[in-house]
């Protein structure tokens, strides 16, 4: 039987009771984790009216971007991959904006965060999984990664803006594109609750955020959870209205000749990346956001300034060593613990 391991909480939601609105909260299942609502509200009606579009907005945008799964009537990144190097896709506008966006970071930053790493993602998932069920493991055989690596290639995806589809010219091309359509759709949905009038709270998405508002004139703290003792926080932030994403060496991983594997494929060696052990991405963007937050964890620091510089979002990395490295524009509102 297959075992699932939700995160509940990779970042720490540190709100306090409030003097003018009451506080509410609810969670629910959807894309493979824990949603965690926190919003202030007038009165428990008006939360549940959140709460609930939340919950469907949530399930609705999974299943567009579910990989593994199809729904009636539903053109999502399985129906793709099922017709791959046969026909392309007519998709939703979402789905179309999230894998355009995708390929096209790809070509213009450090080329890591790559949604055609499926065949070997799936590799290291299965290895995964036997880990969960108390098994013994080590890691793919890299001779039969690299030959499916033949597969991975970001011009494989055929883009076509005026139908609006999306086609993978190769047979064996896989998309998952689990990498930005989270980020994108907790900033999506934050963005309609807003416009439905919620103007305090916080959507916590298995480690990806979005910060709604202020908390009655004061900013909302938000902690980062120690990579070694995840239940606890390492650093706090001060801040509002903002996207703050983590990727981290806890959320996922098994443990081979004592070495942690981490869920994050590096491209270019086909094996976990193991120079970081967190990185968090601030910005505007939910896309950005995670998309950052993933490419950013195979990277150097040297090489993340560059990308934070292009893109212009701030970030916390947490490298192997331990060495907590804040950029500058988060330095007076951060609080290392």
């Amino acid at each position: 039987m297959k075992k699932y391991t939700f995160i509940l909480l990779i970042l720490f939601l540190l709100v306090g009771c409030s003097n003018k609105l009451e506080k509410y909260s609810t969670s629910f299942l959807s894309f493979d984790t824990y949603i965690e609502l926190n919003a202030y509200t007038s009165d428990k009606d008006e939360f549940y009216d959140y709460a609930k579009y939340t919950e469907q907005q949530f399930k609705k945008y999974h299943e567009l971007f579910d990989a593994y799964n199809n729904y009636q009537g539903v053109n999502n990144v399985k129906v793709i991959n099922d017709n791959a190097g046969k026909k392309a896709i007519k998709v939703d506008e979402h789905l179309y904006e999230v894998i355009k966006q995708a390929k096209e970071l790809y070509q213009d930053s450090e080329q890591k965060n790559n949604i055609t790493l499926t065949p070997i993602v799936l590799e290291y998932k299965a290895v995964q999984e036997r880990y969960d069920a108390n098994e013994k493991v080590s890691n793919p055989d890299l001779e039969m990664l690299k030959e499916k690596a033949k597969c991975v290639n970001m011009d494989n995806i055929i883009l076509n803006e005026q139908e609006q589809s999306i086609f993978l010219k190769k047979s064996c091309s896989q998309l998952d594109v689990g990498s930005v359509a989270k980020g994108y759709t907790t900033d999506l949905i934050a963005n309609e609750l807003k416009d439905k009038g919620l103007t305090s709270g916080i959507i916590n998405a298995g480690g990806n955020v979005v910060v709604i508002g202020k908390k009655n004139n004061s900013d909302f703290t938000i902690g980062i959870a120690n990579p070694d003792n995840p239940n606890e926080a390492k650093i706090n932030i001060k801040t509002s209205d903002i996207n703050i994403v983590t990727s981290g060496d806890y959320q996922r991983y098994y443990i081979v000749d004592g070495i942690k594997m981490n869920h994050i494929i590096d491209p270019d060696t086909l094996k976990p990346a193991l120079i970081n052990k967190s990185v968090t991405i601030i910005n505007n963007d939910g896309l950005i956001a995670d998309y950052f937050s993933t490419e950013c964890f195979m990277l150097d620091l040297e090489k993340i300034d560059k990308l934070a510089q292009k893109y212009d979002f701030e970030y916390i990395v947490i490298d192997k060593n331990d060495k907590i490295t804040i950029s500058e524009g988060l330095k007076d509102v951060t609080e290392v613990k």
